[in-house]
């Protein structure tokens, strides 16, 4: 009979630990990486939607009010001599503006920021001249002003209908506003129908109730004449901002547009547009067109820098702040 013995265990002899091959330990490293990354997004989104509400009754009636002011000061400016600075997309150039209560009159003074050559400043001094005994040229340049004036006064009025606002605190005083596209907003015009993909943000000066600054910009394509029209592409931008001059007097210091799209079917086009003015002095409103003219004829030198005087503030209701431009 053959005795079976006593049996020991196999523990006694180590064997090494068993690793996960690297693929496995690559692969859980990433999804904690992503489930980390979500929830960061998670707690960003949240924090965004705490810092966001949406404007109560009170603030529209400021923004509705602000929009308001705004159109008055549109209608019925405060006329000035200053600086306007344009940046286009081929380049710049400066003109020396004066306002009166027929129109506007001015004179290219800089091309690319240095002084005109002989040859530009005739050709100055030529349409300057041809102002002073060319009715016919004073109409269709009054008219052209007329119209560019309405297309901004469409815009300022479809503003607080366009948009829904949600409140994002205090700046300086300023009360910010991020707004979005109301779906039930109706354009009437081509101007506003940009309206229609814009997001942004709005500054509002809540004493005097004036809107001190607009960025807009285009977060999706816009048509318009259901395509067959035009359309504007995702990707635009609107900005605009306003200074206090003196006070009750407001005037729009930077405007920046720069817009693509198309053209019935095949035209694209950029349309870029930087407007910086300032060296503001404040002018008789008694002040006609020709004398306009006739100073700017006499005298291309541009207004003394910020030098503003202070002519009396449009009247206003007793219900409101302050409301000239």
């Amino acid at each position: 009979m053959v005795s079976m013995g006593r049996t020991h265990p196999v523990a006694s002899v180590r064997s090494p630990a068993v690793r996960p091959p690297f693929y496995a330990v690559t692969f859980s490293v990433r999804r904690f990486c992503t489930l980390l990354f979500i929830a960061l997004l998670a707690c960003a989104a949240a924090a965004a939607q705490a810092a966001q509400t949406p404007a109560t009754t009170e603030q529209l009636e400021l923004i509705a009010r602000a929009t308001e002011h705004e159109l008055q000061a549109l209608e019925s400016p405060v006329p000035f001599h200053y600086q306007e600075r344009l940046e286009w997309s081929w380049g710049t150039e400066t003109r020396s503006v004066i306002e009166t209560s027929e129109g506007r009159a001015d004179r290219i003074v800089q091309f690319a920021d240095g002084p005109l050559s002989s040859e530009q400043q005739a050709k100055q001094e030529h349409r300057l001249k041809k102002l002073l005994s060319d009715h016919d040229a004073v109409k269709n340049e009054l008219q052209d002003q007329k119209a560019e004036m309405q297309r901004r006064i469409r815009m300022v009025k479809a503003f607080p209908k366009a948009f829904f606002f949600d409140f994002v605190g205090r700046e300086n005083g300023l009360l910010g506003f991020d707004f979005r596209p109301n779906p039930d907003f109706s354009p009437k015009d081509r101007e506003t129908q940009m309206y229609r993909g814009m997001e942004g943000k709005v500054w509002v000066e809540p004493v005097h109730e004036r809107i001190v600054q607009v960025q807009g910009k285009l977060v999706k394509d816009v048509s318009f004449g259901w395509g067959i029209v035009g359309r504007l592409n995702k990707g635009g931008i609107y900005e605009i901002s306003q200074t206090q001059l003196s006070p009750g007097i407001w005037r729009i210091t930077t405007l920046n547009v720069d817009v693509k799209g198309r053209m019935f079917f095949l035209n694209s086009f950029r349309f870029m547009r930087r407007e910086s003015n300032s060296h503001f002095r404040a002018v008789s409103a008694s002040l006609t067109y020709p004398a306009a003219v006739q100073t700017l004829l006499a005298s291309p030198l541009l207004p003394e820098k910020n030098h503003v005087s202070s002519p009396p503030a449009p009247a206003r209701s007793s219900n409101q702040h302050h409301s000239a431009r």
